[in-house]
């Protein structure tokens, strides 16, 4: 299925269908989570989608499954876990002739965007939620870290019920990072990228210059208010509980306009 990376071009022809969609869907969206966050916890992403006839496939990346360990984590596996759905989601959507959409939020734009320009994934358009492309410029404290060949865990910030694992392992970073070093944001495919100015790892005007020098890019403020009472995590922005109700109905409002 896969058997290079040097050549620019999705090569599905030995996948075969093993999904079987409802008779009326609309279109197929790949959806990929951040960076140690439970993938499970993009359901509610997935589930709007459902309810707008767009059937989601999830996409889980070593290092966030039980079976799986920050150990594990390169650059080059995760472009492999995202290739095998990324292959099953094109072969259903040429059989069933609906186009294909791609959600990523952190990490997974990242995956998403590798896979445009490496693979020219064809997505019909890509919706990315606080984009790690630009990252606020105490993150290159990690870099330095891994750059030195540590691989040491950091302990998790995140709410226990959104965590993949209790820390993640400087590998992550690295891999994370590696992958940001290749993207070129020079593809045409329309994206919309949403994010709230308080993100504490992004940086959103970094983020909006470069949408604005992006092909087909449109930026759109969420202005979130998390109901949850312990602490607020501005960049953790993908349900209703993260966003509060009326930046998760602006932000499911911005991602229709997508289909």
């Amino acid at each position: 299925m896969l058997t290079s990376f040097s050549s620019f071009a999705l090569s599905c022809n030995n996948f075969k269908q093993q999904i079987t969609f409802e008779d009326d869907i609309k279109g197929i969206i790949l959806i990929v989570h951040g960076l140690n966050l439970n993938p499970e916890k993009m359901e509610s992403l997935g589930n709007f989608y459902k309810a707008k006839k767009i059937a989601p496939i999830y996409v889980r990346l070593t290092g966030h499954t039980e079976n799986t360990n920050w150990d594990q984590v390169t650059k080059q596996r995760w472009i492999k876990d995202f290739y095998s759905p990324l292959c099953q989601a094109y072969v259903n959507s040429k059989q069933l002739d609906i186009p294909m959409y791609g959600l990523g939020f952190s990490l997974g734009a990242l995956v998403i965007q590798h896979a445009i320009e490496k693979f020219n994934a064809p997505f019909k358009s890509v919706s990315y939620i606080a984009p790690a492309f630009k990252t606020r410029w105490y993150t290159m404290f990690i870099t330095a870290l891994f750059k030195m060949g540590l691989t040491f865990e950091i302990p998790s910030g995140n709410f226990v019920e959104y965590r993949a694992k209790d820390s993640t392992g400087l590998l992550a970073y690295k891999g994370m990072w590696e992958i940001t070093q290749e993207l070129k944001f020079n593809d045409n495919i329309k994206k919309v990228i949403t994010m709230d100015k308080r993100d504490e790892l992004i940086d959103y005007f970094s983020t909006r210059d470069l949408c604005k020098s992006w092909s087909n890019c449109q930026m759109e403020e969420l202005i979130s208010s998390p109901s949850k009472n312990e602490k607020k995590i501005y960049h953790l922005a993908i349900d209703s509980a993260t966003l509060g109700q009326k930046a998760w109905n602006k932000l499911t409002l911005i991602l229709s306009q997508q289909l």
